[in-house]
């Protein structure tokens, strides 16, 4: 009974206002401030939670970037809050004011704390994004099944994210009920009243000023964060709520107008022209491997140091007999290097694709083009069917048929977080090619690879492995053996070109550089066992996954024409870069130098090692493919012959 009073008084306590004569002024300031310390603190949360990430960063240059991020995080503040302070200090009394007030106050209450938690839940998955959430995540969870399950293992590993969540939501309820909740204003006299309305107005007007960021022409947006810090840095500037109420609506590219139309094209045209002869084409299977978040940097093959054990013994023995690369990713997201590979577009844009208003574009790809050969197309995920709108972009671009843990059909072999476990997948992947007439495109998407990094338990003690992510990568090295092993004595594995490549890079534990660099380098290769001399055709040094699409026309000999924002790995006068978008900023990579792009200026990291001239063609052509991409997209021009009128 004892203890059923004590609890009793301290709910009473909580809920008992602490009376500040009326003054609805310091109520508000209170307030306020509070939300603002928590919102501050769960920011800078992010940097806490990713120290190996940001280890390069001095106490001074962290507290200054704690202090630049101050302005967005008053924007946010100001915009979560403005309802209540429009009533908090609104001079005229009307009937229900104080219960309209209370629902103000809830409803405030509840939008700080989903701030809040956003501001956490962030400090977590900028791992896998390198950003700031913005409003297309919305999409992305919409265009994903099977939440629940996902969520689920994520909260299981990320628990103290949610109890630091709970203790700043109850620290922020504690405030806002402990403080008096009353609107209703006492009859006041003239002077009193045209006082307070002064007030009223020079409050709202400050308010407004804040929420924009100042008196600046445009109000505050996610670029302005890039001009205060480098492009690696401005997730610790920008706060998640800010991220997200800004960029709503702010789903459409601008038409860039660097140079005119035809300017563009000359410096950088998009609309490839294979003009092969019919009598030359190849036509070899193709097999695209795409590996679930495989980082290069965690592939044996790629390691300088040679007393390391490989997580990937069988990948390090395919890529000794490949034209192999440390390609670039040109995103950070499945739903992003998808696209990139199979049709040549990346994303170059805040939304991926795929979720973007121009996901309804006219759209072509290899299955489309290979399917004008006779080729049997198909594409396999052994993921929940609907999951990133994979099924349907395998129907635009003209697959076939699409197979994941629907037409698997067996959920024993379900992983519990996101589908059919690879070593059980690859095998219904191997029968299915067995029985398709050649030539034949298939796609595999692995799947087991992915946070949370569960392997199946009899394969547990099998690898040696550090962490969870690497034994992961270790069973999806081993899985892909087994794939091997069962068809290299297939009369079609013999006639078939095989990619091997990645979705995006893993989190990687333990990296901090200079740059983003290694968070996006993946492996890209090309295999045949017939085609001995493919190690040793000529080739460009730098290549993309948006390079992949027409790699692959180009080795077969189509003659075709296509649209891809990539080039042909073999085609040696072709432009020799990659370029993806991260936090507002184009990053480009070039044999000489890397660079910053921030829609304005061009910064360079090494400016004496390159030529003027050649820095003014690598402005040139990343000015004009980012011009073309825009304007193609814009226009619905992703297919050859829709722009023919214009051009």
């Amino acid at each position: 009974m004892r203890i059923k009073k004590y609890n009793f008084a301290l709910v009473k306590w909580i809920m008992q206002p602490i009376i500040f004569k009326h003054n609805s002024y310091s109520i508000l300031l209170l307030r306020l401030i509070s939300v603002l310390v928590l919102l501050s603190f769960s920011r800078i949360c992010l940097y806490f939670f990713n120290l190996n990430y940001f280890d390069n960063l001095s106490q001074s240059e962290l507290f200054s970037l704690f202090i630049k991020g101050l302005r967005f995080d008053i924007a946010a503040l100001l915009m979560l809050n403005f309802a209540l302070i429009f009533l908090s200090t609104f001079p005229f009394s009307f009937h229900k004011k104080d219960f309209i007030g209370s629902l103000v106050v809830y409803f405030s209450l509840l939008l700080n704390g989903i701030a809040i938690t956003a501001n956490l839940i962030d400090a977590i998955y900028f791992r896998f994004t390198l950003k700031r959430s913005t409003y297309d995540i919305l999409d992305f969870l919409e265009a994903n099944v099977g939440l629940y399950d996902i969520f689920k293992a994520l909260f299981l590993d990320f628990w103290a994210v949610l109890l630091l969540s709970f203790f700043l939501n109850l620290l922020l309820f504690l405030v806002f009920m402990r403080t008096e909740r009353r609107f209703e204003t006492p009859k006041l006299k003239p002077k009193q009243l045209l006082y307070k309305s002064f007030l009223f107005l020079i409050i709202l007007g400050f308010s407004i000023i804040g929420l924009r960021g100042g008196f600046q022409l445009k109000p505050l947006n996610l670029v302005d964060a890039g001009k205060l810090a480098s492009s690696k840095q401005v997730p610790l500037i920008l706060n998640t709520p800010f991220s997200l109420i800004v960029t709503r609506g702010q789903d459409h590219l601008t038409q860039k107008e660097y140079f005119s139309k035809k300017e563009a094209l000359f410096y950088y045209n998009p609309v490839k022209h294979d003009k092969s002869e019919a009598s030359d084409r190849d036509l070899k299977n193709v097999v695209v491997l795409i590996l679930e978040s495989f980082s290069a940097n965690r592939i044996g093959y790629f390691s300088t140091d040679s007393a390391k054990i490989s997580l990937t013994p069988f990948i390090d023995s395919l890529l000794k007999k490949s034209l192999t690369f440390k390609g670039i990713a040109n995103g950070k997201r499945s739903i992003e290097g998808i696209p990139a590979i199979l049709s040549g577009i990346p994303t170059l844009m805040r939304q991926p694709f795929l979720t973007s208003i121009y996901a309804n574009n006219h759209l072509s790809g290899l299955p489309r083009i290979l399917k004008k050969q006779a080729y049997t197309t198909a594409f396999f995920h052994g993921g929940k069917n609907g999951t990133m709108n994979l099924d349907s972009y395998a129907e635009k671009v003209g697959f076939d048929s699409y197979f994941g843990m629907t037409e698997y059909a067996n959920d024993k072999d379900y992983d519990g977080s996101w589908g059919i476990w690879d070593h059980a997948f690859y095998p219904f992947f191997k029968n299915k090619l067995d029985h398709f007439a050649q030539p034949f495109l298939a796609t595999f998407f692995s799947l087991s690879s992915h946070h949370p990094y569960h392997i199946p338990k009899e394969y547990e003690s099998k690898f040696e492995a550090n962490n969870p992510l690497d034994e992961s990568l270790a069973y999806a090295d081993f899985a892909l053996s087994q794939f091997f092993n069962s068809a290299k004595d297939e009369k079609w594995f013999q006639n078939t070109l095989f990619i091997i490549t990645a979705d995006h890079s893993a989190e990687l534990l333990g990296t901090a550089d200079s740059s983003n660099l290694i968070h996006f380098e993946i492996p890209i290769a090309f295999y045949s066992v017939q085609d001995t001399l493919l190690i040793k055709r000529p080739h460009r040094a730098t290549i993309q996954q948006s390079d992949i699409f027409p790699s692959i026309l180009d080795y077969l000999n189509f003659p075709d024409t296509i649209i891809a924002f990539g080039n042909s790995v073999f085609d040696t006068l072709a432009p020799d870069f990659a370029l993806y978008f991260l936090n507002e900023t184009y990053h480009g990579i070039y044999s000489e130098s890397t660079f910053d792009f921030d829609g304005n200026e061009f910064s360079f990291s090494n400016k004496g090692k390159i030529s003027i001239q050649r820095k003014e063609s690598i402005e040139k052509q990343t000015k004009a493919l980012i011009q073309n991409y825009a304007d193609f997209m814009i226009h619905n021009k992703l297919v050859p012959g829709s722009n023919e009128k214009e051009n």
